[in-house]
């Protein structure tokens, strides 16, 4: 069990609810305002580095390759040319972590649990984080792990977040290519002990929550409604925790996800993180120990050159949004009519509008009233996570994705029905389970 850590409560009461966009701020706050707490770590890491201890960082990093053609590294520090995508990557590996996560349901092997996909527009002015469900139900093709040299066997209706263990890191390249029609040239992929060191050393998240939670899954106890401050094991229990929010299903984990990396930005953005030296230093060493890069992330000019780009988009078009898809019994499958026009959009960096209520079971825009904790007696006795299964057999692959002429002008576009997100501007609650 995850031991309980001491929170910040802000007694929100008072408060009226808040709808409205943030306003944007400038200079070197804005690099890191929006990614997954892995993503936002790497850059973090890597422009404090460029300060503090390049050799070590350089000299440190774990790296693996992927399968994807990886595009010149950049010459010097300037912003990033062109687009570029990102794959990030939470493992539940246990090796290497202790004791304190017990065994994964799934045996020896890892499983990415938790699944991004970083897209940034040529133009600098979109960037786009899709969340693949662990459980969705996929066709996956041939996976080479560039490791081992083996090659796993195409094979149908097999659970997305087995696809760490059929193959590695790039195994998962691979399988979200398939299912996205977009390139994976760059990938980063962290710890249960990374979430947790990585946390502490960015000073923490305020999240703000709509009741209390009581998760004995993860350990995450959440005593009453309002903003607490997460970092450290406290922060790994609320992102990995299924059973304390909504309705209890990994759908709505990746809302109240969202609604993290929305704290995650204003954080970032308000406080002195990039500015001091300690801090910096500290998160680089703890990226160093606790993450895996692709080998085109292992060179920091592109990594601070991507860093740049970031620097500028404006928070409404940082956009958090769900790999769309249906339930199908226990597992879900893909919305295929919805998940490709999700992607068309992408590939095509063409504006993206989520409707008033986008946002998923696990989050909420109304302002929480203080309540009291729940009765842990009528907590719910936890039952298994399920475990992938698979049947094997030949999948098929998609073609090349298609791109916009040159010198073409994205126009605006009507509203993505049903599809769940939201940008980097909303402010959002965590619901509570059953709530």
């Amino acid at each position: 069990m995850v031991q309980e850590r001491a929170t910040t409560v802000v007694d929100t009461s008072t408060m009226a609810p808040r709808h409205g966009r943030l306003r944007r701020h400038s200079g070197v706050a804005h690099v890191f305002r929006w990614i997954a707490l892995s993503m936002a770590v790497v850059l973090t890491a890597l422009a404090g580095v460029v300060g503090v201890s390049v050799l070590r960082l350089t000299t440190g990093l774990n790296t693996v390759e992927l399968g994807a053609e990886v595009p010149p590294a950049q010459a010097g520090f300037a912003p990033y040319e062109g687009g570029f995508t990102i794959l990030l990557v939470g493992s539940d590996q246990r090796a290497g972590q202790g004791e304190a996560f017990g065994e994964s349901s799934y045996g020896e092997g890892s499983l990415n649990d938790v699944t991004m996909l970083l897209h940034v527009s040529p133009d600098h002015q979109q960037a786009r984080v899709v969340s693949f469900p662990r459980d969705l139900l996929v066709d996956f093709p041939a996976c080479e792990d560039p490791t081992t040299g083996t090659t796993a066997p195409a094979a149908r209706n097999v659970q997305f977040n087995s696809a760490l263990s059929r193959g590695g890191l790039a195994c998962v390249a691979t399988v979200v290519e398939d299912l996205t029609g977009i390139e994976v040239p760059y990938a980063a992929m962290i710890t249960f002990n990374g979430v947790i060191n990585l946390s502490s050393a960015v000073g923490g998240v305020p999240v703000c929550f709509a009741g209390p939670i009581d998760d004995p899954w993860t350990g995450l106890q959440i005593e009453e409604a309002g903003v607490h401050e997460l970092e450290g094991e406290q922060a790994l229990a609320f992102l990995r925790s299924r059973h304390g929010v909504g309705d209890g299903s990994d759908l709505a984990r990746i809302s109240s996800q969202q609604v993290f990396l929305s704290s995650l930005v204003r954080t970032l953005q308000s406080d002195a993180v990039l500015t001091d030296v300690t801090r910096l230093y500290a998160i680089s060493q703890v990226a160093i120990e606790n993450m895996t890069l692709s080998s085109g992330l292992g060179d920091i000019g592109t990594m601070v050159s991507m860093a740049r780009v970031l620097a500028d988009i404006p928070l409404e078009t940082m956009q958090f949004v769900l790999y769309p898809n249906v339930y199908q019994g226990a597992r879900v499958v893909p919305d295929e009519a919805r998940a490709e026009e999700l992607m068309r959009r992408i590939r095509l960096n063409l504006p993206i509008e989520l409707g008033e209520d986008s946002l998923g079971v696990g989050s909420t825009e109304e302002t929480p009233a203080p309540t009291t904790a729940p009765d842990a007696s009528a907590t719910a006795t936890p039952t298994a996570e399920p475990t992938p299964s698979a049947t094997a057999g030949p999948a098929e692959t998609t073609g090349p994705a298609e791109t916009a002429a040159p010198g073409a002008t994205p126009t605006p576009t009507e509203e993505l029905d049903g599809v769940i997100g939201q940008d980097a501007s909303q402010e959002s609650c965590v619901v509570p389970f059953g709530a």
